[in-house]
């Protein structure tokens, strides 16, 4: 005989799958309804559904800003005929507000890993010495002890991109484990220059620790764990430097000293941009320095365009606001309609359904701007340059592929020889462009 909360949860579950039927991972999740625990599935897992389900009473739900000014949440659990009483708030209001914050029995926190900000380096605080952290996890971590919830979800295709990240999940979800120990376990330190830093451990071993730890913490698994996913197809394509381009690099070279700067410089260029400045005369006694752009031809649009005229629907991701807006430009003058998503974008949701809606359109995001919507339509990806932060990209795959809109789907990767191929070898190989540049 059912009783008390396993009857709640058969009714709740025949109730569900009345409006929507639940994937087999949903209803598994559901029935064992943990009430803290971290749901790390891949991205289009279904993980937005399955936390609004399991959450009861009063519920904050933390997200991306635009998330919040989309209303994603809410919509969701209108879709799905979730009847909560809801509040969402961004990440930055959390942070601003926490101490105004009343208590709530549910917290849902999305794009969870923009609250797990720890470095492994240590800083100074009334004389004691304590992990650098960012304000947005202390701003978590002091709610969160403040007003314990009675039930918790950490939602995240990607909760663990640095070890650290796994040291503040288990800090969040109540565990307290030794700072000292835990670094010295995933970390190693190099020297460069004066400096020693913390650089994370990359052998089999320390990653299968690793996975190991997230799995106790939450729910993992990418969409091949739980459906049968279609070919996804990847292809990387050469792209040779313009004349320009080679000759704006061989400047940079006599010109810059400095390595660091030299590299990243020498990437906007293999991308046909470059950012500077510009003394600009007022009058006579008095000038300023202005921003200055050099825009050079590239050969990765010439591709783009290329790719547009096979497929009706493509979305193309580019790291440079300046980039991005050449690639528009470009693919406008040959009559295509055209969708940027970058920083300065109003009204994201509106343009991304619109792109949905359209036969035909190409949309143009920058790398950041990898999350948080769905174009399921289309079946091409161009990557004509990258981020230098792997969960940008591990982000961005999800955009077209969803639990709901299984297909296959074209992946191309245009890369140019040196710096660009650095960065893609890193991201490809699952490590943040900048940690490759410390360690080399």
């Amino acid at each position: 005989m059912l009783i008390g909360r396993e009857l709640h949860l058969l009714i709740h579950l025949n109730i569900m799958e009345t409006i929507e039927p639940l994937y087999e991972h949903q209803r598994r999740i559901i029935t064992e309804d943990k009430e803290w625990c971290g749901l790390f599935l891949g991205t289009g897992g279904a993980k937005t559904r399955t936390a609004l389900e399991m959450a009861r009473g009063s519920t904050l739900v933390i997200c991306p800003k635009q998330q919040k000014l989309d209303k994603t949440w809410e919509k969701n659990a209108k879709k799905f005929g979730i009847k909560l009483k809801l509040t969402v708030i961004s990440k930055e209001d959390l942070r601003r507000d926490w101490e105004e914050l009343l208590p709530f029995d549910t917290i849902i926190i999305d794009e969870c890993h923009n609250n797990f900000g720890v470095s492994p380096e240590m800083r100074q605080r009334r004389g004691q010495q304590i992990p650098k952290t960012s304000q947005i996890f202390e701003a978590t971590l002091l709610y969160l002890r403040r007003f314990p919830p009675e039930r918790l979800y950490l939602c995240s295709a990607t909760p663990v991109s640095k070890p650290m990240n796994m040291w503040a999940i288990a800090t969040i979800l109540g565990e307290k484990w030794d700072f000292m120990a835990f670094r010295n376990k995933y970390y190693l330190t190099i020297r460069v220059g004066q400096r020693q830093i913390w650089v994370p451990k990359k052998d089999a071993a320390t990653r299968e620790r690793l996975a190991g730890l997230v799995k106790k913490f939450g729910y993992t698994g990418s969409l091949n764990d739980f459906f049968d996913v279609p070919e996804q197809t990847h292809r990387e394509v050469k792209i040779e430097l313009t004349e320009p381009q080679k000759k704006a690099l061989k400047e940079l070279a006599t010109t810059e000293a400095d390595p660091l700067v030299r590299r990243a410089r020498s990437r906007t260029i293999e991308n046909g941009v470059l950012y500077g400045k510009k003394i600009e005369e007022l009058s006579d006694k008095e000038d300023r320095m202005v921003n200055k752009t050099t825009i050079y031809p590239s050969k990765k649009i010439d591709y783009i365009l290329e790719r547009a005229q096979e497929f009706p629907k493509l979305l193309v991701f580019a790291n440079y606001t300046a980039q991005i807006l050449e690639i528009e430009r470009a693919l406008k003058e040959e009559g295509y309609t055209v969708i940027t998503l970058i920083g300065a974008t109003k009204d994201r949701k509106e343009a991304v359904e619109g792109a949905e809606r359209a036969s035909a359109c190409v949309v143009v995001a920058q790398s950041s701007i990898s999350s948080g919507y769905e174009l399921p339509s289309f079946p091409c990806v161009i990557y004509a340059s990258k981020s230098w932060r792997f969960v940008d990209y591990e982000q961005s795959l999800g955009r077209v592929l969803r639990s709901n809109a299984l297909k296959k789907n074209l992946y191309i990767h245009l890369v140019v020889d040196g710096c660009d191929s650095d960065c893609h070898e890193a991201i490809m190989g699952g490590q943040d462009f900048q940690e490759k540049l410390t360690l080399n």
